[in-house]
């Protein structure tokens, strides 16, 4: 019994061992490696898949390299005026990803296609000699709000290098650290153009004390608070498209000398033009000379505070707002702001009755100002004028005639109806 016993196990081993060598293919059961077709080998050569891969191979033209629809430098050692094709060899290019021209430090413009959608985080940080940028959007795509991806130093990356200006921008309310970010943008930037975004993101451009001009293309409904704050060497921006021209947007925009206000606008956000001190036109060919259109209703806190180059201004009401009274924002003082700057000259208004501290205010209205128009207004409230002294005309629409506070316009020019 125990010598059957014996046998059996034997017999047994000898299957399993005949069965393992079989898997291995050493007697050539199962599937063979190198039998298939012609040549052995699947490797392809130039740029076929490899094995299995789905990947694209990349390839390169000197300039570029290709990896399907994405982008990126041969080396860092291209120079002059890059622009990027919108296609290669029937394919469209959309991605510029992370990275991709970092370190090329001699490249002294590049002009991005629209076919592109999507940048990554610092694709042209190290940059150093960049004057020029042409992009179809601001940030990583087109429409991007609310992320460190909708700023504009997004493509220039947090990593610090030699000739990189450290550059602070807030991209959502809240002023905290999470709430913006420092980028490393080229001193030596002069000139952006965007040419198909939409939405330009609260602070995208802030603090870009390096641009000299920003030109955008016409399809721009949107702009976010603080926008182009700090720009201070720009001159003129055009956003014929917007309907609200937001808080702070060009706060110490000390270079801004002229700007257009659209028929579609309704508000100005207070201090949009704080500390603008060479803005010396809106709406209007004359130096010296705002003209602000009636189709606005609203003007924030301050709007004009720090517009020392202003003579003359057109306004459909005075203070903040169509009918005011009662309150410091029906005063004409309200829309120059509490805030002392060079050029300013200190005014105290009534605005009610009473005469007391919760009564007043003191604004900072230009001193060179001279002329004030009222086009569109139904009430004249207490004190709205008072101690104006550096006006010599005021006019406004005699529909406001019958309803004029006390002391409206005690010590200032006296008023002619129109």
């Amino acid at each position: 019994m125990k010598k059957w016993l014996i046998m059996i196990l034997s017999l047994a081993f000898a299957i399993c061992c005949c069965l393992g060598l079989a898997a291995c293919g050493l007697f050539g059961l199962g599937t063979s490696g190198g039998s298939s077709g012609s040549g052995g080998s699947s490797s392809g050569s130039g740029s076929g898949s490899s094995g299995g891969s789905s990947q694209p191979q990349e390839d390169s033209d000197g300039t570029f390299i290709y990896s399907g629809a994405s982008i990126k430098a041969a080396s860092t050692s291209i120079s002059g005026d890059v622009t990027i094709p919108s296609t290669h060899n029937g394919v469209s290019i959309d991605t510029i990803p992370a990275d991709a021209f970092k370190g090329c430090n001699a490249i002294t413009s590049i002009i991005v296609p629209e076919s592109v959608t999507t940048i990554g985080a610092g694709a042209f940080n190290g940059c150093s000699s960049l004057r020029s940028v042409t992009l179809p959007f601001v940030g990583s795509q087109k429409g991007n709000s609310n992320t460190t991806s909708a700023c504009f130093g997004y493509i220039f990356g947090t990593s610090s290098y030699q000739g990189g200006t450290n550059v602070l921008q807030y991209f959502r309310e809240g002023y905290g650290t999470s709430d913006s970010d420092y980028y490393y943008i080229p001193s030596t930037l002069r000139l952006v153009t965007i040419t198909n975004e939409t939405i330009i993101n609260r602070g995208a451009f802030q603090n870009c004390s390096m641009l000299t001009k920003i030109e955008l293309n016409d399809k721009i409904i949107q702009v976010g608070v603080s926008s182009f704050s700090g720009c201070s060497k720009i001159e003129e921006i055009n956003l014929p498209s917007i309907s609200i021209i937001p808080s702070s947007l060009f706060n110490g925009c000390i270079g801004l000398s002229k700007f257009i206000i659209n028929a579609s606008v309704n508000t100005i956000g207070a201090e949009a033009f704080k500390g603008c001190s060479a803005l010396s036109q809106i709406n209007s060919e004359t130096a010296g000379t705002f003209v602000i259109p009636n189709a606005v209703t609203s003007i924030g806190e301050a709007a004009f505070n720090g517009c020392s180059s202003l003579r003359s201004i057109t306004l459909p009401f005075v203070g903040s707002q169509k009918g005011n009274s009662n309150t410091t924002s029906a005063c004409f003082g309200y829309i120059f702001g509490t805030s002392s700057y060079q050029g300013g000259t200190r005014v105290l208004q009534y605005f009610r009755e009473g005469y007391g501290i919760n009564d007043s205010d003191y604004y900072y209205i230009p001193s060179t100002l001279r002329l004030v128009t009222i086009t569109n207004e139904t009430v004249v409230g207490h004190g709205a004028f008072q101690n104006c002294s550096m006006l010599q005309s005021i006019t406004i629409n005699k529909a406001a005639q019958n309803n004029v506070g006390t002391k409206a316009f005690e010590n200032t020019a006296t008023p002619t109806w129109n």
